[in-house]
């Protein structure tokens, strides 16, 4: 389980400061995926970075499962924007990097490494570069490192924006059957209300800066067969543009 209680984070430059994230309130349950959307500079990024132990000066509580969070002691995935692959590096090495730093059981990651690697479909690519790969290949990378360290939390901040429509959707289905078979509590960070609504169970709605929690939605076309081509699903997305527009008017 993730709880972040009354969350507060403030920079300062040169004597003026400025709040980034304002009581933050939230709990996820264990195996849970949580969408986060909201406007740029709103925090989104922060949070992540709280949460992935990058920033430690804040006040309030994060726990992963009862603990603060301690990325030497605790399971952390991330995925950025950008992937985060080591261009010099095979996809098999870049694969096994994230349990190479974590010390992981390497005949247990070996094993499970070509399990992985078959059931992202990157069969045969083992020997080649990310410079080599397309996006939606590299994002297929990204995400075979973060399964195959099966980690308490895996973060996502916006890593399908660099695809195109149609390879963010093929995208999407593969996260989903993964995370379907591994349960591994997941937030993602979004500006897409349809790829929220397709990959979060939860749904949080942040104000704009400061960041606060606007509205939580627990989301009840999650999972369901078929979403994008059922009416409720776009009635779903209307309804949360229309929240998304008044509130960050506001």
């Amino acid at each position: 389980m993730i709880q972040i209680k009354a969350l507060n984070i403030a920079y300062e430059s040169s004597g003026v400061r400025t709040e980034v994230l304002t009581d933050i309130n939230l709990e996820l349950a264990a195996g849970e995926t949580c969408a986060i959307i909201g406007p740029s500079g709103c925090g989104k990024s922060t949070m992540l970075k709280i949460l992935a132990g990058i920033i430690t000066d804040f006040d309030g509580t994060v726990l992963i499962n009862g603990q603060p969070v301690m990325p030497e002691q605790q399971t952390i995935g991330f995925i950025p924007q950008n992937y985060g692959l080591l261009p010099w590096k095979n996809i098999t090495d870049n694969i096994r990097l994230g349990v190479k730093i974590k010390n992981k059981n390497t005949n247990d990651s070996g094993n499970n490494l070509a399990k992985m690697v078959q059931l992202l479909g990157l069969g045969g690519l083992e020997n080649r570069y990310p410079g080599e790969l397309s996006g939606g290949q590299q994002q297929r990378v990204a995400l075979a490192r973060a399964f195959l360290l099966q980690p308490d939390l895996l973060l996502m901040d916006e890593p399908f924006s660099a695809l195109d429509a149609m390879t963010r959707e093929e995208i999407q289905n593969v996260f989903l059957a993964v995370w379907r078979k591994y349960s591994v509590s997941t937030i993602l960070v979004t500006h897409h209300v349809e790829e929220a609504v397709y990959l979060g169970r939860k749904i949080v709605i942040l104000s704009a800066a400061p960041g606060t929690v606007s509205k939580v939605i627990d989301n009840p076309l999650f999972g369901v067969e078929d979403i994008r081509n059922r009416q409720d699903f776009f009635q779903l997305c209307l309804e949360l543009r229309k929240t998304i527009k008044e509130d960050w008017s506001k």
